[in-house]
């Protein structure tokens, strides 16, 4: 039952955050969009924070979706929702990053848990 859970948790955490991830990477704006608002916002070397912080959502979701190097991406993906929260949130209302608390929540859960039965790297492990 917890597998099934964790399944449910990492399909919904990884594949909302990839959603996230994808628009700016392939979107009009695109990463070079992002990165301006992150100059704007004085981040050092803000292209590739940008990369840094779109690909972990979009690369980094995906495979904690389908249960694939999860620690390490939700690590990367806790601490992308964690610099958001403590940057482009900072002094707004709850509602404006609750959002990212909540991907901040559930990254810090699988990360914590690991990916459970139901997931590739299960898979691999049982196939060695």
């Amino acid at each position: 039952m917890n597998s099934l859970a964790l399944l449910i948790l990492r399909i919904a955490a990884g594949v909302g955050l990839a959603t996230h991830g994808y628009p700016t990477i392939m979107g009009d704006g695109g990463i070079e969009g992002f990165a301006k608002y992150l100059e704007s916002m004085d981040f050092p070397m803000p292209l590739i924070c940008a990369w840094a912080a779109k690909g972990s959502e979009l690369i980094g979701g995906a495979c904690v979706a389908i249960g694939l190097f999860t620690r390490p991406c939700a690590l990367l993906c806790a601490v992308t929702m964690l610099v958001a929260i403590l940057t482009t949130h900072l002094g707004d209302e709850f509602k404006e990053w609750e959002l990212a608390l909540a991907y901040l929540a559930m990254m810090t859960t699988i990360l914590i848990t690991g990916p459970g039965r139901l997931s590739v790297e299960s898979w691999r492990n049982r196939n060695k």
